[in-house]
């Protein structure tokens, strides 16, 4: 059994298909497939069903592919380290984050390429739940979101304080209220961020608490979306006040029932190697945001 087929398993199972697992791994396609087959003969099962130009994981394959996953990994850390103790800044790094938190990242973005010009600098966007499952597969070195209830795959370290808030433009009739309670807002048209993310997380919570229930028109996973969707209408939105940092159009009211204000958190997997890259960058985001609140 070797890496490289593993390797292509991966890609394979990722992509479902033969033809653009082989075209993304700069190898022909017969290639790809007898590599696939010599792993299934070593392992005496089979791996993928092949119905077409498409192929599904057997059940032998589900269970096979964490620990594949799990070896490349180690591999690769492996590997990491060795560098890390040549000193040997190249490579790559893959850091996951929330949208809400995306103000943070020019000037440590910027800086980071400076100290480490050779290595290679990843962001990914997405939705929290999404990013913890990305932490946990390690397919992300770490995670700038929110603070979770817990999980004990996972450290967590808070930055700092987030309120969330009511958005709309300047010219929505809320835009002149010092605060605006749940009750209040049934009677807005709301566009809302969908399930997943953070703050539609604690909206629901929060609803529950007062027994409240608000029906959008619109439901999205993208926040950027939603705030274009408010600049351009009467419609209120209700994220984090950080996502509204550099949009002049748009203001901020705080909720009535809301007590706690959201956490940003810097995650990583607990107990996994965290290359010298990724320390630095880390180091750099606690440097720039340990102080920060925003209120």
């Amino acid at each position: 059994m070797e890496l490289r087929q593993l390797q292509y398993f991966l890609k394979a199972a990722e992509l479902q298909n033969f033809t653009e697992a082989s075209r993304q791994l700069f190898i022909t396609q017969s290639t790809l497939s007898q590599q696939i087959k010599q792993l299934e003969n070593e392992l005496g099962m089979l791996l993928f069903d092949r119905i077409g130009k498409r192929v599904f994981l057997t059940e032998a394959g589900k269970e096979f592919a964490p620990f594949a996953r799990q070896t490349i990994s180690d591999a690769n850390l492996g590997k990491q380290r060795i560098l890390d103790l040549q000193n040997v800044r190249t490579g790559s790094l893959r850091v996951a984050v929330t949208y809400s938190l995306s103000f943070i990242l020019p000037s440590i973005v910027l800086r980071f390429m400076e100290e480490y010009p050779n290595v290679k600098l990843e962001i990914i966007y997405s939705t929290s739940s999404e990013m913890l499952q990305m932490l946990k597969h390690r397919q992300v070195d770490f995670v700038l979101s929110f603070k979770s209830d817990g999980d004990d795959e996972i450290d967590e370290t808070d930055l700092f304080e987030i309120p969330l808030t009511v958005v709309v433009n300047k010219s929505h009739p809320l835009a002149k209220e010092k605060s605006v309670s749940l009750q209040s807002l049934r009677q807005f048209s709301l566009v809302l961020p969908s399930e997943g993310l953070t703050a539609r997380a604690i909206l629901d919570k929060l609803m529950e608490e007062n027994s409240v229930l608000i029906e959008p028109h619109l439901e999205m996973n993208d926040a950027n979306i939603l705030l274009q969707l408010v600049e351009s209408s009467m419609y209120a939105t209700i994220l984090s006040k950080a996502t509204t940092i550099g949009r002049t159009n748009l203001k901020t009211i705080p909720i009535t029932e809301q007590r706690e204000n959201m956490m940003a958190s810097l995650l990583t997997l607990k107990g996994a190697y965290i290359k010298a890259a990724a320390q630095r960058f880390i180091s750099l985001v606690k440097e720039n945001m340990a102080s920060m609140v925003i209120d």
